[in-house]
């Protein structure tokens, strides 16, 4: 196998997807992948065929595991109402209107007169407008309802037994992400400190509908989401000021790997951030052993990372379009290249023109028949827009990094730089909102 990797990821999501289809029982597929385990053991000369069944039952089996919950999970309880619960706040709470949202890691649980030790998370729905925060450990008296969530009454039902619980860098990344929200909203306009939070912390609550709508027309809303785009931005901009400042190689890339980590923590460590950072871990660490990345196999390794922790990620519409959309740039873009460079000279910034346009263009083919099936959106006008869109979501990012930076250091530039973010947000949205106009760009069914 030219790249194993490659292929054992295929057979695990084979497996994962045998086992929802098909409703296999766990010792149905835990025996025989035992039994070819053995012969892996013993046996050399079918080691291939061998490692690609098992990835497949692997795959069957983490699935149906994953579905299993463990005898102490709080979701076992048979007792669904006045259930006392002890837990830990795993986020910032979110306060809409008179009412408080927030995630709670389970500890133990309280049924009738007896305790016991539990796991699990639960969804809280509180009445009220408490002052908690990432990391207070609490008791709560509620009702508990399907989808893991909870509803607790009133404050009454809530007592904080300790604060400051929770992992010591994720409270500072947190604190950081809840300062440097004040500070755009301080030197900038609602709206624009609403794109600045959506595009640069992942606060995307406070974007305005219409703006939403506009950039959903237009194929462009992946901007309003911290993901894969944003982790590049990090990357590279860490990567260009490291070697500016002419520091070693590996250092570099350590330095670049904790930031991209810290900056996972910063955005509230969402699903698409965490899937881009594994992916983007994955793709550096092969710098740091001294080994040229492959692209395929550094895709599988990350694929395999995520699908080993929750399988469910495989059928979920933002971990396949995070790899398709890659997987097509990878495979599409160089032979749309060669095909172009057979018409046009490319030089200069009709190079760069056509290389971004080339991408665009790959990644919307890669993505397109997805988009279609799961939102019933066509919209060709997506390769034009992704064209200048992505420039300015570029530099709107940047200049959200460097607004809360140097406001921080020199409080008097904040006002350059929210000036600069205003200006930039303000040709994002009339950009997004002329090519929305075309006849054809956007089309529903």
């Amino acid at each position: 196998m030219t790249r194993p990797l490659v292929v054992l990821t295929i057979a695990f999501c084979s497996g994962i997807i045998f086992s929802r289809l098909c409703q296999v029982p766990f010792w149905a597929i835990f025996l025989p992948n035992a039994f070819i385990l053995a012969l892996i053991l013993i046996s050399r000369k079918t080691m291939r065929a061998l490692l690609i069944i098992l990835a497949f039952g692997l795959g069957a089996i983490f699935r149906v595991n994953a579905y299993n919950l463990a005898e102490s999970h709080v979701l076992r309880s048979k007792l669904k109402s006045h259930l006392v619960v002890k837990g830990i706040v795993e986020d910032i709470p979110q306060i809409r209107g008179n009412r408080t949202i927030f995630p709670l890691k389970v500890e133990a649980i309280e049924a009738g007169n007896t305790a016991r030790r539990s796991c699990g998370t639960l969804r809280i729905f509180l009445n009220g407008r408490p002052d908690f925060s990432y990391g207070d450990e609490l008791i709560l008296k509620g009702r508990l309802e399907k989808a893991a969530v909870m509803r607790v009454r009133s404050l009454s039902d809530v007592t904080r037994v300790s604060r400051n619980k929770g992992f010591f860098l994720k409270r500072v990344a947190l604190w950081a992400r809840r300062e440097s929200g004040i500070r755009m909203q301080r030197y900038t306009s609602s709206l624009t400190s609403a794109v600045l939070s959506a595009m640069v912390l992942g606060e995307k609550r406070n974007i305005p509908w219409f703006v939403n709508n506009l950039m959903v027309r237009t194929g462009t809303v992946h901007i309003l989401v911290v993901s894969g785009f944003n982790v590049g931005i990090v990357s590279f901009t860490v990567l260009l000021i490291l070697k500016l400042l002419r520091v070693r190689r590996d250092t570099r890339f350590i330095i670049t790997i904790s930031c991209l980590i810290f900056y996972c923590l910063l955005t509230g460590a969402s699903t698409p951030v965490v899937r881009a950072t594994i992916m983007a871990v994955f793709f550096l660490s092969g710098y740091l052993i001294r080994r040229e990345p492959d692209i395929y196999n550094s895709l599988s390794m990350a694929a395999l990372f995520i699908l080993v922790f929750n399988p469910g990620q495989l059928f979920d519409i933002g971990f396949q379009l995070s790899f398709v959309s890659v997987l097509a740039i990878v495979c599409l873009y160089p032979a749309l290249s060669k095909l172009i460079a057979k018409y046009f000279f490319k030089k200069g910034w009709v190079k760069f023109l056509i290389d971004s346009l080339l991408i665009s263009l790959s990644a919307w083919l890669g993505t397109c028949a997805f988009i279609a099936y799961y939102f019933r959106i066509f919209s060709p006008v997506t390769v034009l827009a992704n064209l200048f869109v992505v420039p300015l979501a570029t530099l709107i990012t940047l200049c959200g990094f460097s607004l809360v930076l140097i406001s921080l250091i020199c409080p008097a530039l904040g006002f350059a730089f929210g000036s600069s973010a205003e200006a930039l947000v303000f040709i994002l949205l009339r950009i997004n909102a002329s090519l929305a106009d075309l006849p054809g760009a956007c089309l529903k069914f």
